[in-house]
């Protein structure tokens, strides 16, 4: 599938969207404020305890991190917008160093980042409270449509939470946290387009020559529309281990309208038969996603596999009851998937491919 994002006069064709999560689906003067309001109190507090000193501390941190201390207002280019939350540790300990001489950056950066990681394990509990759930319930309706990643540089814990609240752990194919968002390139191509509210990312990413990017203030400003791709894909897939557990490979060969357009061939270290023919089976589910393909016929000579994706038999190993959650979360991802267990000589070119992943150790 294809879908077609409209603002105004443009209409943009995509098969992934990327979600600037800290625009659209959290009240920045909620969540992000308070979440500085308390990183700064916690810095204040275990640096000085001298009063005057205490509120240029607590100020400085605030103003640091972009927010304007009066108004609360978030700016576009506040680094807690655009900078992972990991890294505001270091940067702090350079902007106060003046003001806690006594100290060096060392030690301040140590004292800022156990703050930090506390504030952020407190600013936990709260997120929910700021979920914008009328732009989620976007998301759900774009689910199985569009492949759909999430983007902030808050940390996982507190996305964690606010997936858990909203019920949309299986609506993105991923969540990336603690995410630079001013260094998106790799994930922004002519099939992906990044939605954000923030006009600083736009301006930073044209400047680099990637036009890829939608700016919105609310996103009623958006409609979209689904086409259907009905263009199959088909993904030959094997797993080989030389001495059930040993040396192990995988490998994987799509097609579409009888050609060769792709192919993997991946060394992944010493394990059994069964666990190489899952971890083919998730290579190619992650990378059908990642490349947009919606209609998917995979092929494998592994009946143990295909019966057990189809719920025939039972999974009964712990290990590959775990391969095997991953592997259907994907499938749920994903618009239209097959899967058929196949004679190995139907086989040979994924074959061919594992046992030069094996060799490439």
């Amino acid at each position: 599938m294809t879908v077609s994002i409209n603002l105004k006069n443009k209409t943009y064709k995509v098969q992934t969207i990327l979600w600037d999560r800290d625009s659209f689906f959290i009240d920045p003067e909620n969540y992000w404020s308070r979440l500085v309001a308390s990183i700064a109190q916690r810095i204040a507090e275990h640096t000085t305890d001298n009063w005057n000193k205490f509120n240029l501390v607590r100020t400085r941190v605030i103003k640091s991190l972009g927010i304007n201390p009066e108004t609360h207002k978030v700016s576009n280019s506040a680094p807690i917008l655009l900078l992972p939350v990991n890294c505001f540790s270091t940067m702090l300990a350079s902007e106060l160093s003046d003001l806690l001489s006594e100290k060096s950056a060392e030690e301040l950066s140590l004292i800022f980042y156990k703050q930090i990681e506390q504030a952020i394990k407190e600013c936990s509990v709260f997120i929910a409270n700021a979920t914008n759930n009328d732009n989620i319930a976007l998301t759900q309706n774009l689910s199985g449509k569009a492949i759909q990643i999430l983007i902030t540089n808050d940390s996982e814990l507190n996305n964690n939470t606010l997936l858990k609240a909203t019920n949309t752990q299986n609506i993105f194919s991923k969540a990336l946290t603690q995410l630079n968002k001013l260094n998106l390139d790799s994930l922004i191509n002519s099939n992906s387009y990044l939605i954000t509210s923030n006009s600083f990312l736009e301006k930073i990413y044209l400047e680099k020559g990637i036009p890829n990017i939608i700016v919105v203030k609310k996103l009623s400003e958006l409609s979209f529309e689904v086409s259907e791709d009905n263009s199959q894909v088909t993904v030959n897939i094997d797993g080989a281990s030389k001495g059930n557990p040993g040396p192990a490979g995988i490998g994987i060969a799509f097609y579409q309208n009888g050609d060769l357009i792709k192919e993997i061939s991946e060394n992944i270290g010493s394990t059994t038969n069964n666990f190489a023919e899952y971890t083919a089976l998730i290579r190619a589910l992650e990378i059908s996603l990642e490349s947009g393909f919606n209609n998917i016929e995979i092929r494998s000579d592994s009946e143990l596999v295909v019966k057990q994706i189809k719920k025939i038999y039972k999974v009964k190993d712990a290990d590959i009851k775990e391969l095997y959650d991953k592997a259907t979360s994907l499938i749920s991802k994903l618009p239209h998937v097959e899967i058929y267990h196949v004679k190995r000589e139907e086989n040979l070119k994924a074959d061919k491919l594992a046992n030069k992943g094996i060799k490439s150790a």
